[in-house]
């Protein structure tokens, strides 16, 4: 039986990888970068660490690095505050739901609190009281697709892996949920991750409200 839900933040329990993206078009295209559609797409899900890794080897340059990260976050946050970044579908009636039936939840990104913090609070209906437990990616040591920070989030739940449930949906969120031993589900959302052949996916869910059907055909 599941007693517990580990989400992940963006592009799971919030529709911010589009937003992200938008972003990152605008910043790119601000700036001049040489960076392809497809080569933003490989940022969503990634570390910090990592991101600045993958442009590195784009941009060759650590300034544009730089540049390119700040102007996109920057570019986001008003978006954010403008309104624009909203909760996933579902979402909202899954927590409510996880509550009524006592199923304890968790946050488990890889977003740093600080950067997390500022910009989840213009979201309608997100509070951070959801969530009996919060990790964020700068409480680890190691982003996704290290299980760490899923394994943290276990932990502080203090419940058995298999009681556990992480939904995800990213390549590396499924992979880090893979690594931690504890069964992963994915959300689709803009990468289609049937095409990877690393990651085991447990259950697949169109949109979060199918999730609140599961677990109460599965109660």
């Amino acid at each position: 039986m599941i007693k517990a839900l580990i989400f992940d933040m963006d592009g799971t329990l919030i529709d911010s990888e589009e937003k992200y993206i938008t972003a990152w078009q605008k910043a790119v295209e601000i700036h001049q970068f040489d960076l392809t559609y497809q080569d933003l797409l490989g940022i969503c899900g990634i570390s910090v660490k990592e991101e600045y890794d993958y442009l590195y080897k784009r941009l060759k340059s650590m300034d544009k690095v730089h540049l390119a990260i700040e102007s996109s976050k920057q570019i986001f946050l008003d978006m954010a505050q403008a309104g624009a970044v909203q909760l996933k579908p579902g979402i909202r009636e899954l927590l409510d739901y996880c509550k009524q039936k006592g199923i304890a939840t968790a946050l488990a990104t890889s977003t740093y609190q600080s950067f997390a913090k500022v910009y989840t609070q213009s979201i309608q209906g997100y509070s951070d009281t959801d969530f009996e437990v919060r990790i964020y990616g700068d409480m680890a040591t190691h982003g996704k697709p290290d299980p760490e920070i899923f394994n943290l989030a276990q932990q502080a739940l203090k419940l058995r892996k298999e009681e556990c449930l992480i939904l995800e949906d990213s390549h590396y969120g499924i992979m880090a949920a893979n690594r931690a031993g504890i069964k992963a589900a994915w959300i689709k959302d803009m990468v289609d991750l049937t095409r990877f052949a690393d990651i085991h996916i447990d259950l697949t869910f169109e949109t979060t409200f199918e999730v609140k059907e599961w677990l109460i055909n599965h109660e």
